[in-house]
């Protein structure tokens, strides 16, 4: 009877995703269903431990599909209807080409994110719940599911969830504020002009700004020195379980590639021709191939 008491003492927000939890562990604990790739990744705050980010990919194939096996795909499918009402957004969607899929973000989001409905003529859908830890509300917990049943009677599937900023969080820190200094002198900054007393500066000045219109947007520079990183990541083990988060990585990063001019594309866009011939995995191929899409807008 106390355990009892205290469980509905707690919060309903913390038991929001629990159907969803549930039926994606019954999913990884069945026999029906063969692991054929899984990663996890997280990031936490040094010295406090605080979660920033994470994201954990499972993906499996139901080679003998029977009543008992499409039931485990039933029940999540159920879960998220379950739990939709507690959610604060949902979506679904089937893939119908390069850009029906859909991304969950990790951590700020500036990484890019898991993608969803990504597989060739799967159906897909999402949920997004506050962290019930974050009194701010400023962080959420994403699940994502998709599947495909097969013409030769498999299914194959992923299951994601991911640790984030909300989008409305994102969003307002985009926003350009007026604090910015040099040498940790103030300089008044009134729309796109500013005065400052005290120019000029040299090499040695240290510049410093809170403002999206200074920090938010990559330089090519930067840009290329991130993909090359994901890109070596990738190649020690193409095959791993975290080449499925490199390649995401990569792909987000595509995502946002207006500051690139064309000769720096057409590099970045033979590198992944290349990283695409290292893996037979079709999740990643297919990330690949939308990666190079997005470098062609």
């Amino acid at each position: 009877m106390i355990l009892t008491a205290m469980l509905m003492a707690l919060p309903s927000v913390l038991m929001a995703q629990e159907n969803i939890e549930k039926a994606f562990e019954a999913l990884r604990q069945s026999d029906w269903q063969e692991e054929t790739m899984s990663s996890h990744h997280v990031d936490k705050t040094p010295g406090t431990g605080v979660m920033e980010g994470m994201s954990d990919e499972y993906e499996f194939k139901i080679a003998k599909v029977n009543v008992a096996s499409k039931q485990l795909i039933l029940d999540i499918k159920n879960a998220f209807t379950k739990d939709r009402e507690a959610a604060y957004s949902v979506s679904s969607g089937t893939h119908g080409g390069a850009e029906t899929y859909t991304s969950l973000a990790v951590g700020d989001g500036n990484g890019g994110g898991v993608a969803i409905g990504i597989m060739n003529d799967s159906k897909w859908m999402y949920a997004c719940f506050l962290d019930p830890a974050d009194k701010e509300q400023n962080h959420r917990y994403a699940y994502g599911f998709e599947w495909v049943e097969k013409k030769d009677e498999t299914i194959i599937g992923r299951m994601v969830k991911t640790y984030a900023t909300t989008q409305k969080f994102r969003k307002s820190k985009r926003k350009i504020s007026n604090r910015i200094s040099i040498n940790g002198k103030e300089i008044n900054v009134d729309g796109q002009n500013f005065s400052f007393s005290g120019f000029p500066f040299d090499n040695s000045s240290v510049f410093d700004t809170d403002s999206a219109f200074f920090s938010h947007e990559r330089s090519s520079e930067l840009w290329l020195s991130e993909f090359n990183t994901y890109k070596k990541l990738f190649q020690k083990n193409p095959d791993g379980t975290a080449a499925s988060y490199y390649a995401t990585q990569i792909y987000g990063l595509c995502k946002n590639s207006d500051i690139m001019d064309e000769k720096e594309k057409k590099l970045v866009k033979s590198e992944i021709l290349k990283l695409k011939m290292e893996t037979t995995d079709e999740f990643i191929q297919n990330l690949f191939n939308m990666s190079i899409e997005r470098l062609k807008k």
